[in-house]
């Protein structure tokens, strides 16, 4: 039987190095691995108004998914992301229409967005987190003070982020954009792209 494990999603990541593009980082519920997903600029927009209980003024094009299986009676139980090809994530929905399941191909940015609309779990097979998890020791105690910091100081030194994990920076820079101090968000994005090298 395979096993499926359930994901939560992390943040969101600017990508330099390709124009238009996002790292969207999943990690698992009850462990400390995660992956991220390259998605376009326009599905990480979907996401992020969700998550951010932001409401376009016109309904997007996964707000309009969700309204048709409102519409036609069906319900979006569960994401599945099944395969990894060449770097690139399939994922399946698992509709229930009429007490029975249909499974939709999908790409994984849609999937995920149609996922925070409709407030379903979205899983990965077992086999294709353990190729591509990375596991992070994230002490809360540390994240917090550097929250602390953050929030009182924009003039955190390249020193503060070396002593950093990936995971912590992916938190600061999260907390950088939202307090829209874009300047040090630059700089913890570059703290990350150096460390992924």
């Amino acid at each position: 039987m395979e096993i499926e494990v359930k994901l939560s999603i992390t943040g969101l990541v600017y990508n330099k190095s390709i124009v238009g593009t996002y790292g969207l980082v999943l990690s698992e519920e009850l462990g400390n691995r995660r992956f991220s997903v390259m998605i376009g600029e326009p599905e990480a927009q979907s996401i992020a108004l969700k998550i951010n209980n932001k409401k376009p003024p016109r309904p997007l094009t996964h707000d309009l998914i969700k309204n048709l299986l409102t519409v036609f009676d069906s319900e979006l139980k569960k994401v599945l992301i099944y395969d990894m090809v060449n770097d690139v994530f399939f994922s399946e929905l698992h509709i229930l229409k009429d007490n029975n399941i249909i499974i939709v191909d999908a790409r994984t940015s849609d999937a995920v967005a149609l996922a925070v609309r409709s407030e379903c779990p979205i899983y990965i097979k077992s086999e294709i987190l353990d190729i591509v998890g990375v596991e992070v020791e994230e002490t809360t105690e540390h994240v917090e003070k550097n929250e602390k910091d953050l929030s009182k100081n924009n003039n955190m030194t390249v020193k503060d982020f070396d002593d950093m994990s990936i995971a912590e920076l992916e938190r600061m820079l999260e907390i950088a954009v939202q307090e829209e101090k874009y300047e040090l968000a630059v700089n913890i994005r570059d703290a990350i792209k150096n460390k992924v090298k």
